[in-house]
């Protein structure tokens, strides 16, 4: 009864791009159904980012009951560290309330940082053609943080040993043995869907997975990061695959797609040479 309705339900989709298909035609074209001819991921629109005030997160006060990152520029993500974006092919209830951070690993005022820009926001679209030319699987996710959060710890020496301070004041080219942080920070980061049209028999998923803050300033400034891998599955009744799409940003607003990164410097390797092995006799 199962195989009777699978065969039906090809057959009314098959048959709206060939009618009157034979039973036969269906079975031969079951496999072509299920079967991905090309898949593609393209960025449709970008917005920058102004100046902006984000809205406060939740752990805006709360932040001194957190666990403390090491000191001199540390950093910490006080939001999430992985949660579903899209799942079976749906969007999942959890998207809307996640996000990920980079903020300063201590007790701090959420009110005093000023400098907010965003959000930013880079929307890609995801689409996979089968091989009757049939778009199954067709969605759209946006990737959007706020940057450029900054405030001075104005003698806030506690937060460097003495030798640690002067080293760094002198770096500075400052007199003084205090130093002043001028930090970068990262707030409301996330990844949501868009649109989601997946066909009948296909299924769809996508989660996100986050890296640890990153300090790529230095201890007087520090620069936010964060890598975002975005985990994607494809499956049918006849075959699962998958991938990892990796994205950074910082707190200066650079947003960086490594997947077409990696993608140039190979299409630039060109074709591999096999080696040649020499023959060996054992005699």
């Amino acid at each position: 009864m199962k195989t009777l309705k699978t065969t039906l339900a090809l057959a009314t989709i098959i048959s709206t791009a060939a009618p009157f298909l034979s039973a036969q035609d269906v079975r031969f074209r079951e496999r072509d159904y299920f079967t991905v001819a090309a898949q593609a991921v393209t960025l449709t629109a970008v917005e920058p980012g102004r100046e902006a005030t984000p809205p406060a997160p939740s752990y805006a006060g709360n932040i001194s009951g957190m666990s403390k990152a090491a000191p001199g520029g540390g950093l910490m993500n006080a939001g999430m560290a992985a949660w579903s974006v899209i799942n079976s092919g749906a969007p999942s209830g959890s998207y809307s309330s996640t996000y990920a951070s980079a903020i300063p690993g201590f007790a701090f005022n959420w009110g005093n940082i000023t400098g907010w820009k965003g959000p930013k926001e880079m929307i890609y679209r995801y689409k996979v053609t089968n091989m009757l030319g049939r778009d199954v699987i067709d969605v759209k996710y946006k990737i959007s943080f706020f940057y450029g959060g900054t405030e001075d710890y104005s003698g806030q020496t506690s937060r460097l040993s003495g030798h640690e301070a002067q080293a760094a004041g002198r770096a500075a080219g400052e007199e003084s043995s205090e130093a002043k942080v001028h930090g970068r920070y990262i707030t409301n980061f996330t990844v949501q869907p868009v649109s989601v049209d997946v066909k009948w028999g296909w299924h769809y998923d996508l989660t996100v997975k986050m890296s640890d803050p990153m300090n790529i300033g230095t201890k007087l400034n520090p620069v936010a990061a964060l890598q975002a891998s975005l985990n994607w599955i494809v499956s049918t009744t006849l075959a699962t695959e998958g991938g990892t799409l990796t994205y950074n940003v910082d707190g200066l607003g650079n947003f960086k797609d490594l997947n077409q990164r990696e993608k140039g410097v190979s299409d630039k390797m060109g074709p591999i040479e096999p080696l040649e092995i020499p023959a060996i006799s054992w005699n």
